[in-house]
């Protein structure tokens, strides 16, 4: 069989499509429509409290230099074959992958997973690449879920950890409260986030104390966890450029707008909007990483006007841009299914 016809064949076992019912149910519309109202009543007031000019925001955006933007959308979409194969090594170790798959099998599903991260609140883009993930592999969903949670707690792990780091070589070792609330936040959920991943990698020694229907994906999920050496510094080797490549996204940003931002600084911002996006009441964190990275700006001395548009400049490239770049595809993809 060519490669061609594998991957039609692969796409035609994802008929029944969880991401699509999803979105049309009215609870996640409902939910999407308040967290957007409030992403709007927020940005209204924070507009009118900091007296921003909205003609020189519109100015600075329509004088962008486009030679930079397009250096930022090529580190931020140039981040997806890297992550992807980052999840090619945590899954090419499993016991249970029977199937010969290479790492460009699992950008599309990574791609559609973001998608649905920026559509929907929640993050439950990352259960829908870990379910299209087993359609493809015919590897047990809960053992998927559970390398996808070995990823996350990889780029939290790289957060808590430069995000002091970046913070002292910017603002020195008193940065104010506003960045130390945020430094605190980011240190506290990686460490939520491992104490859970230990805690249930152990879970297998009280395995038989469960009840009898939650053993089996239980087991599962344990089996995802599982993480030899050889892949653990695979998949730190690999995190970290992926945090470069959202500082270089930020900086040349800044260029386009004829900021000079230095590179310490441009890490802190994507590092804010990175830790932003992981709250839960809208998708991707909108309305909170456009205050966030504006505010933050802000406080280091950067015009608000200036502020503001390099915060949506950049939700530009990282939020509104994966609507069109993945978004079409996924929709190409689901009405040939069906």
């Amino acid at each position: 069989m060519s490669t061609e016809q594998s991957e039609a064949h692969l796409f035609k076992r994802e008929a029944a499509d969880p991401a699509w019912n999803s979105a049309r149910s009215w609870p996640t519309i409902l939910r999407v429509l308040a967290g957007l109202l409030a992403f709007i009543g927020l940005a209204g007031v924070a507009w009118w409290r900091s007296g921003a000019d909205l003609r020189r925001v519109l100015e600075l955006l329509g004088e962008a230099q486009w030679g930079y933007v397009a250096i930022a959308f090529a580190a931020y979409y140039g981040s997806f074959p890297l992550r992807a194969w980052r999840w090619h090594r945590l899954l090419s170790q499993l016991p249970t992958s029977v199937h010969p798959f290479r790492p460009y099998h699992l950008l599309r599903p990574y791609l559609y997973g973001w998608l649905l991260n920026c559509a929907l609140p929640g993050k439950v883009g990352e259960l829908y690449r870990s379910y299209l993930a087993h359609r493809r592999l015919q590897i047990a969903l809960g053992t998927v879920i559970g390398t996808v949670l070995i990823e996350r707690s990889a780029d939290f792990l790289f957060l808590a950890l430069l995000f002091p780091l970046v913070v002292v070589l910017v603002l020195g070792t008193d940065p104010g409260k506003p960045i130390l609330t945020l430094q605190f936040v980011a240190m506290l959920l990686s460490a939520a986030f491992v104490v859970g991943l230990v805690t249930l990698r152990h879970l297998g020694r009280f395995l038989h104390k469960l009840p009898t229907f939650l053993q089996h994906p239980a087991q599962r999920l344990i089996l995802g966890l599982q993480l030899n050496r050889h892949t653990g510094i695979a998949v730190g080797i690999s995190t970290f450029p992926l945090w470069l490549l959202e500082g270089l996204r930020v900086y040349a940003e800044s260029r386009a707008l004829g900021l000079s931002l230095g590179p310490p600084l441009t890490l802190l911002v994507a590092l804010v909007a990175a830790l932003l996006t992981t709250i839960p009441l809208t998708p991707a964190g909108v309305g909170a990483v456009e205050l966030g990275i504006a505010s933050t700006l802000v406080l280091l001395g950067i015009p608000v006007e200036q502020a503001i548009a390099l915060a949506l400049l950049d939700r530009f490239v990282a939020y509104w841009s994966v609507f069109l770049l993945a978004g079409i595809p996924w929709l190409i993809d689901h009405f040939r299914r069906t």
